[in-house]
C-alpha cells in the first residue's frame, strides 16, 4: 500500500487524481510510439492497459521534429491531447537556454522561447483537429498532458484552450520552467486543473533555472522515491521541499514515471 502526505490546508483547493495521473502519463510516454502504431491505438503495454482511446489522430512538424496526436477516451468521455518530448531527450535537457519571448496579449507575459516555437509549430495541425473533435463530441472534457518538452507545449496549450474559458484537465510529466512570474499569474487565473508531476531527481524540473526568472505553475506532485508521493504546497516560487529540495540532479529520472516510459511501446502488460 502506498503511503503519502497530504497538505491539510490544500485539500479543498486541489484533489489529486491518481488514477487519472497515471493514465495521462502512460498516454504521454504513448505519444515516443511509433506513428502507425498510435493511430492504430496499439502501443504494447499502453493500448493495453488503457484500450479506449478511438479516433486516435497524430499531428506533427517533421522540420521541427515536434509530435502529439488528439483522441477521443470513451472511458473518461475526454476529447485527450498529448504533447510528446523531444526525440531525443539528453540533447535537448543539454540545449535548453534561458531566452524568453512574449506570449499572447491576453496574457503579457513572457515564455520559454523554444517551447513556444516548439508548440507553434504544431498549433496550426490542431487547432483543426481540435474543432473537428469538439463538434463530434460537443460534451466531451478535455484532458491535456505530455512529457518532458510535451509537458512544457501541454502546459502553452492548456492555457490558451483555457484561456477562451474551457475548463481543462492538465497533467504535465517532468516538464520544465515555462514561462516568468507573469504567466504563472495569469495561468493560475485560469479554469485548468494542473497536476505537474516530478519524480525523485529529475533534472528537466529545475531548468531552466529559477534565478534567470523562470517559474512552475502549480499545482505539484513529487513521487519523492518513484513510488510515494508528496502533495506539494501551492505557492508562488515553487515549494523548496519538494523536488526543488533535490540535489545533485540527474536524467536517469526523467525516463520513467509511475512505471511508464517508452519501453511501455512494445512491451507486454505486466501486472
Amino acid at each position: 500500500m502506498k503511503y503519502f502526505f497530504v497538505l491539510l490546508a490544500l485539500a479543498a483547493a486541489f484533489q489529486y487524481d491518481e488514477e487519472l495521473a497515471n493514465q495521462l502519463t502512460a498516454f504521454s510516454f504513448g505519444a515516443y510510439c511509433e506513428i502507425n502504431d498510435i493511430n492504430n491505438w496499439n502501443v504494447g503495454a499502453i493500448s493495453q492497459k488503457y484500450p479506449n482511446l478511438t479516433k486516435v489522430q497524430v499531428f506533427e512538424n517533421a522540420d521541427m521534429k515536434t509530435r502529439g496526436y488528439i483522441a477521443y477516451n470513451s472511458q473518461t468521455q475526454a476529447i485527450t491531447v498529448v504533447f510528446r518530448g523531444s526525440d531525443n531527450i539528453k540533447n535537448f535537457i543539454a540545449d535548453i537556454d534561458t531566452k524568453k519571448t512574449s506570449f499572447n496579449t491576453a496574457c503579457r507575459c513572457q515564455v520559454h522561447e523554444g517551447f513556444l516555437a516548439a508548440y507553434s509549430s504544431l498549433k496550426i495541425h490542431l487547432d483543426g483537429l481540435l474543432g473537428e473533435y469538439r463538434v463530434k463530441y460537443p460534451y466531451a472534457k478535455f484532458h491535456v498532458t505530455g512529457h518532458s518538452l510535451g509537458g512544457a507545449m501541454a502546459t502553452l496549450f492548456a492555457s490558451e484552450l483555457s484561456s477562451a474559458g474551457v475548463k481543462v484537465t492538465l497533467v504535465t510529466v517532468g516538464a520544465p520552467r515555462v514561462g516568468d512570474s507573469d504567466f504563472y499569474e495569469w495561468f493560475s487565473n485560469l479554469p485548468v486543473t494542473h497536476t505537474r508531476l516530478t519524480n525523485k531527481k529529475d533534472i528537466a524540473p529545475h531548468l531552466p533555472p529559477f534565478r534567470f526568472g523562470f517559474e512552475h505553475v502549480n499545482n505539484e506532485v513529487w513521487y519523492f522515491d518513484g513510488v510515494n508521493y508528496i502533495v506539494c504546497a501551492e505557492v508562488k516560487g515553487e515549494d523548496q521541499t519538494c523536488s526543488a529540495s533535490a540535489t545533485r540532479t540527474n536524467l536517469n529520472d526523467h525516463h520513467e514515471y509511475l512505471g511508464w516510459s517508452v519501453e511501455a511501446c512494445n512491451a507486454g502488460l505486466v501486472e
